[in-house]
């Protein structure tokens, strides 16, 4: 059954001889029955003739129709490789070039007329030349496709690279010959010469950052240890400022250093509390270990404190201290230092007599006030205290005391600034001096 199918399959098929005669006797059916011939007459042989001329026409026109698609197949497989965006070239076993495409011809720069029949080797950059060689060889050995990479010359000297991909085709025994494709990637290997170059600087730059980050750490070390070698020092000078001055007050302290009356001794006392006031601005540094700048809320507190026990037979007065946030430079914090404590000491002594009551008169407690805030560029220095102020008679900025005296002279020529005093509920002293030290920016 299966061979019966295969035979009918073969009859049905328009082109073979079988079915070409069936439609030749079907075209010749329609004549009339008159000229239909009898067995072994001529007019046999005149249809079997006819038959045969039919058969021949439909043959030659399968072959024209057959031959247009040919031409139509080739006139496509032209145009894909004649246009083709790559270079095809096929060279022969000695490597002499067969054909080219446009492509191909463009690529070297040469008329294609020229370049067919020229040996490939000679557009093969002197420097690839060996590895040419052993590429070509390995093309010719192998069945399958083979790619490499080489630098190619052109017609006018001019180089360019390409990437290759060769296989050797089977045209007969004796005839062999190898297709190739050529891919332009110069701009591909420029591109990637330039990254590298890139990369390159990239990693010169980031050795010379990790070199000057080395140097960096090595100086951070060194400025470390020269600043605890200065930090220590000056620690040292201001423990033993503080403890010269300290000497000094414990020699004040002796017995028989001054006279022995009521004067000499109120003198000794304020020559030991305004040593006092310079001590404690080093020893206030000494603690903080910030040397260059005095914590005035730290100072004031404690200086006021040491005030106010020297005078514990005055009575219980109130002391309240703002100067949160406020630091001072050396030169500016001890002059302001020596201010506060004359301040301070002349309100002890003279603001709260035993016959003044705060409560009655100023309707609060005996209170001493001190504070140093900033305000658009300037420090202002307050003093107060709700005593009994000043007698009409004395004007506290031509007092004659040492201690006023003292206040006016720091105040003016060592801070640079403006003094105003209010004798309304007490007194109080303003002393308002620049942010910024003379000469700075």
């Amino acid at each position: 059954m299966a061979a019966d199918t295969k035979k009918q399959d073969r009859k049905e098929t328009p082109e073979s001889p079988d079915a070409l005669r069936r439609e030749a006797g079907r075209r010749l059916a329609g004549q009339a029955e008159s000229l239909l011939p009898e067995s072994g007459s001529p007019e046999k042989l005149i249809h079997e003739l006819q038959v045969h001329q039919i058969e021949l026409e439909m043959q030659n026109e399968a072959l024209r129709e057959a031959r247009l698609a040919l031409e139509e197949s080739r006139d496509k497989y032209l145009d894909l490789y004649e246009f083709a965006p790559v270079g095809y070239l096929t060279l022969s076993d000695r490597a002499v070039i067969e054909e080219a495409n446009l492509m191909g011809a463009a690529l070297f720069g040469v008329d294609r007329r020229k370049l067919v029949r020229d040996r490939f080797r000679r557009f093969i950059d002197p420097g690839d030349l060996e590895r040419w060689d052993q590429y070509f060889v390995a093309v010719r050995r192998s069945t399958v496709k083979t790619t490499g990479e080489f630098r190619f010359l052109k017609g006018d000297g001019s180089r360019f690279h390409a990437r290759v991909e060769s296989v050797k085709i089977e045209r007969s025994q004796k005839d062999p010959v190898v297709r190739m494709a050529i891919i332009d990637i110069t701009e591909q290997k420029r591109t990637e010469v330039e990254l590298a170059q890139r990369s390159a600087d990239i990693q010169a730059v980031n050795e010379e950052l990790t070199t000057a980050g080395d140097e960096l750490r090595r100086n951070e070390v060194c400025l470390t240890q020269s600043l605890e070698e200065k930090e220590a020092l000056l620690s040292e000078v201001h423990h033993r400022v503080k403890n010269n001055l300290a000497a000094f007050i414990s020699l004040l302290a002796l017995d028989g250093t001054y006279e022995d009356s009521p004067a000499g001794r109120r003198l000794k006392q304020d020559l030991q509390n305004r040593a006092r006031s310079m001590a404690l601005i080093h020893e206030t540094l000494y603690q903080t270990r910030k040397f260059s700048t005095v914590d005035m809320n730290i100072y004031l507190t404690t200086l006021t404190g040491q005030l106010a026990g020297s005078y514990q037979g005055k009575g219980t007065v109130r002391t309240i201290i703002d100067a949160d946030g406020v630091s001072l430079d050396l030169a500016r914090a001890t002059p302001c230092g020596l201010i506060i404590n004359e301040l301070i000491t002349n309100s002890f002594k003279y603001a709260f007599p035993a016959s003044f009551d705060c409560a009655a008169i100023r309707h609060e407690p005996c209170t001493l006030r001190v504070s140093i805030a900033r305000d658009n560029g300037m420090y202002v220095l307050v003093v107060a205290d709700n005593g009994v102020g000043f007698a009409p008679s004395i004007d506290p900025k031509t007092a004659k005391s040492f201690g006023l005296k003292l206040v006016n002279f720091l105040a003016r020529h060592q801070l640079r600034a403006t003094v105003q005093v209010s004798t309304d509920k007490g007194t109080e002293y303003s002393i308002r001096f620049p942010e910024k030290k003379p000469g700075s920016t």
